[in-house]
C-alpha cells in the first residue's frame, strides 16, 4: 500500500472519530421538528407532547386530543440534566418540537399525523430516533430502559405510571395478576422473565418504581398504598406499547405527572427529577441488571431466561 493511500485512510478514519457526535449534542429531523439528544446511558427518555412550533405549513389535526402536556419537554431537559449531574453520563432524549395540534407522536401515524406529509416525516424521525437510541443502548449494555414522559390533569395529586394494564386489570388481586399471561402483556415483561420476584411485587409492590417515588415524596399509582388507579387513568400508549418488547431487549413504561406541585414551576420540576433519578438508581440495578453509571452490568444482575437457556 502507498504511502499516499495510507495517509487517505488515516485522515479519513480521523475525521469520521472528529465526526461522531459527542453524548448530549444534538440531531434533529426534518425541518428541525424532532430532535434527538445523544447519549450513554442505557436509558431513552422520549416527550412527545411538549412542543410550541405551529408551522402553517403543517395541516392542524382534525382527530384526536390536540392540547400540549404543557412544560413536560422542559421536565424531560431537567431529569436528563440531574442524570448527567450526578453521573457524568447522559440519558438518550428525543422531543417532538411540534405542538400536539399538528402531530401526536404517540398515536399510530394515521391518527398522529393525518395525511400532511410533513407530520408524517416528523412522526418517522421521532419513532426512528427513539429506536435509533434504544438499539445503541441495547448493543453496548444488553436492554434499553424507555420512559414516555407525559403530563396529566387528573383528579388527585398522583403519578400516573403506565404499565399497559388497564383499570379493570389494575383492580384484580396480586394473586390473579401474577401469571405470565398478565406478565407477557406488560412493558415490564423483560423484567418480569428475568426476576425471581412475582410480577405484581415488580409492578406496584415494594420492590416498584411506584414504592420508590413515594418514599421520596410523590404518591404514584399503581404502589403499595394505591395499586388500583382509579378511572381516569393513563395505562401507557402507542409509544410503550411499540418500544417495550421483550424481543427488542427493551423495557419501560409511560409517566404521567401532575401539574401543579410537580410541572408548574423550574423548582418543582427539578425536584421530582431529583427524585425519579433517585429511584432509577435503586430500581434499574435491582431489577434489570443494569447501573446508572455508564459503567455496564450491575453487580448480582438479574440473567434472564433466554441467556440460562443458552448456558
Amino acid at each position: 500500500m502507498n504511502r499516499f493511500l495510507v495517509c487517505l485512510l488515516w485522515l479519513t478514519a480521523l475525521y469520521s472519530r472528529a465526526a461522531d457526535p459527542a453524548p448530549g449534542a444534538p440531531i434533529f429531523g426534518e425541518h428541525g421538528y424532532v430532535e434527538y439528544l445523544l447519549g450513554d446511558l442505557p436509558i431513552v427518555f422520549s416527550a412527545p407532547h411538549g412542543g410550541y412550533l405551529t408551522p402553517d405549513e403543517v395541516a392542524e389535526r382534525t382527530v384526536g386530543v390536540r392540547q400540549a402536556d404543557v412544560n413536560t419537554q422542559e421536565l424531560a431537559r431537567t431529569v436528563t440534566e440531574v442524570i448527567h449531574e450526578r453521573t457524568g453520563h447522559r440519558a438518550h432524549l428525543i422531543i417532538c418540537h411540534l405542538h400536539r395540534s399538528k402531530l401526536d407522536a404517540n398515536r399510530e401515524i394515521g391518527e398522529a399525523a393525518g395525511d400532511d406529509l410533513q407530520a408524517q416525516q416528523a412522526w418517522r424521525d421521532y419513532h426512528g430516533f427513539i429506536e435509533q437510541a434504544r438499539a445503541a443502548a441495547v448493543a453496548r449494555f444488553g436492554s434499553a430502559f424507555f420512559i414516555d414522559l407525559h403530563g396529566q390533569g387528573h383528579p388527585g395529586q398522583r403519578v400516573e405510571l403506565g404499565y399497559l394494564h388497564s383499570v379493570e386489570d389494575l383492580a384484580r388481586e396480586d394473586s390473579a395478576l401474577d401469571t405470565p399471561e398478565v406478565a407477557a402483556a406488560s412493558s415490564l415483561r423483560l423484567i418480569a422473565e428475568r426476576s425471581h420476584l412475582p410480577y405484581p411485587e415488580i409492578m406496584r409492590g415494594g420492590s416498584s418504581l411506584g414504592a420508590l417515588l413515594e418514599g421520596l415524596g410523590f404518591p404514584c399509582t399503581p404502589s403499595p398504598s394505591a395499586p388500583h388507579p382509579i378511572a381516569p387513568y393513563f395505562r401507557g400508549g402507542y409509544s410503550v406499547e411499540r418500544h417495550c418488547k421483550v424481543e427488542l431487549d427493551t423495557v419501560g413504561l409511560q409517566i404521567e405527572c401532575f401539574r401543579k406541585g410537580l410541572r408548574d414551576t423550574a423548582e418543582k420540576r427539578l425536584a421530582f427529577a431529583h427524585a425519579l433519578v433517585t429511584a432509577l438508581e435503586k430500581f434499574l440495578p435491582a431489577q434489570l441488571g443494569i447501573a446508572l453509571t455508564g459503567d455496564g452490568a450491575a453487580p448480582g444482575s438479574p440473567v434472564s431466561a433466554r441467556e440460562r437457556a443458552a448456558q
